[in-house]
């Protein structure tokens, strides 16, 4: 039998000790019940019995049938949680969540930038700017990358950029160090890049809707997002590029020079234009939400409405969005809502409590961060976030009750945690991306990957005594 199924057989067994206490009266049953449902759902995402996104489904029909209880079976009747049995729409809700609208908008904006050249255009009139010298290209490539995965998916910006780079790698020699820097700086570039927005990467998602569907709206949006996360990815991107030089220096006397053909197809130009007046437009209004009171994921519909309208996007493009993210994206929020509706999330963090006062707040969050760190390093940064984002409220909640200050850093924290473990190439999709190109070892990505989750951490912990 493979290992992955004897792992998931051993989370069965775990996830049935919550229902067995909750029988016996140490737990409430709906909390019994909504960690059956999270245990299971950890079972299925570490060990990949099922794809993620069917996880996610499983979790919305799950908690539907146990807590919505449409069916006014008597026995689940006892799961209803505080007060009445929670409407099915509840849990429907986070299909459509304005988090996953949010995410919805970033793809049709990062596809309809591909499509019409956005990142060679980007490319040729940054590139020039940092040199022939391979130290200050390889910082304007890292530049470029983590500039793109700031609005695009972390996973098509890597590929993206690993494919405009295959000039370089053929003309440098295979014994060239310089390499292993480029292969790898790439996707440590655009792991970092998906920090700094509420849309890079899936785990902000996950924080930023679970943030707002819990109260904390008025505190978190997308220009504070970016205030917090894009310093903190400036001088984690510097440490990359330095740490890289460091381990894989170029030769003697290289010098590097790179320049791209734009798209040439009738009304190319005209259409780059517009595709950079809409993306620049979209941005400007995410940044200025405080002013105009639009909601981001209400924003996102602007470039979905504009490329669809005037045929940038068609609709095979259409078919082609990453729909499975976005369900996988929802069963972290139903999940969130789950452990809100059932007590479950309370009863957490009046535990957690009892082990940990509130002048141990800095410990919780560099657990949570560490927690997130190391899980991601083996499975999938977004189920991570699945996982913990949900806990962390409640916990934040209880350590330092109307503190919405720390609410949002542990919050912030669990995410950042699950996005800045890159020391394997099973750890994100980029690494795994550039691994496939071939050209360097796993202990080469090990080499700075681990310093970075590391420095991640401190920077974090730093963070919350400057900003607590």
């Amino acid at each position: 039998m493979k290992l992955k199924y004897v792992g998931f057989i051993f989370s069965i067994l775990l996830a049935c000790v919550p229902p067995v206490f909750s029988f016996y009266g140490y737990v409430p049953p709906s909390v019994g019940g909504m960690f059956f449902i999270f245990l299971i759902s950890a079972g299925l995402w570490i060990f990949e019995i099922i794809p993620g996104h069917a996880t996610s489904i499983l979790i919305i029909f799950s908690e539907i049938i146990i807590f919505s209880n449409p069916g006014k079976w008597e026995f689940l009747k006892q799961y209803a949680g505080p007060g009445k049995p929670t409407p099915p729409a509840v849990f429907l809700a986070s299909l459509a969540d304005s988090a996953v609208v949010l995410f919805l908008g970033s793809f049709a904006l990062a596809k309809s930038c591909v499509k019409v050249g956005v990142d060679r255009w980007l490319a040729n009139r940054v590139l020039p700017y940092f040199g022939t010298s391979p130290k200050y290209v390889l910082l304007g490539l890292m530049c470029i990358t983590a500039t793109i995965s700031l609005w695009m998916s972390n996973t098509a910006t890597a590929s993206l950029m690993i494919a405009l780079v295959f000039p370089l790698l053929m003309v440098l020699d295979k014994d060239e160090k310089f390499r292993k820097a480029v292969l790898i700086g790439i996707p440590f570039a655009a792991n970092l890049g998906g920090i700094g927005t509420p849309i890079g990467s899936p785990p902000n998602v996950i924080a930023f809707a679970n943030l707002k569907n819990q109260g904390y709206g008025d505190y978190i949006s997308f220009g504070t997002w970016m205030l917090v996360a894009v310093p903190l990815l400036i001088i984690l991107l510097f440490a990359a590029w330095f740490w890289l030089l460091r381990a894989f220096p170029a030769s003697e006397g290289l010098t590097l020079s790179l320049r791209y053909e734009t798209i040439s197809e009738e009304g190319s130009e005209k259409k780059l234009r517009f595709v950079l007046f809409g993306f620049l437009t979209t941005v400007l209004l995410w940044l200025s939400e405080s002013f105009h009171g639009i909601p981001a994921g209400v924003v996102a519909l602007f470039p979905l409405l504009l490329f669809t309208s005037f045929g940038i996007l068609e609709s095979n493009d259409l078919r082609s969005l990453e729909w499975d993210v976005l369900i996988l994206v929802a069963g972290g929020i139903a999940l969130g809502t789950g452990i809100e509706k059932s007590g479950a999330g309370i009863w957490f963090g009046e535990l957690i409590g009892k082990q940990a006062g509130p002048g141990e707040s800095l410990w919780v969050l560099g657990i949570f961060f560490s927690i997130g760190l190391f899980l991601s390093t083996f499975l999938s940064n977004t189920a991570t976030a699945n996982l913990l984002v949900p806990l962390a409220l409640p916990v934040a909640a209880l350590l330092l009750p109307g503190n919405e200050s720390y609410a949002i850093q542990l919050v912030l924290g669990s995410a950042l945690g699950a996005s800045l473990a890159m020391s394997l190439p099973v750890s994100t999709p980029p690494n795994a991306v550039a691994y496939a190109v071939g050209g360097f070892e796993i202990k080469d990505m090990a080499k700075v990957g681990v310093r970075i989750g590391l420095l991640g951490l401190v920077l974090v912990l730093f963070g919350f005594l400057i900003f607590k």
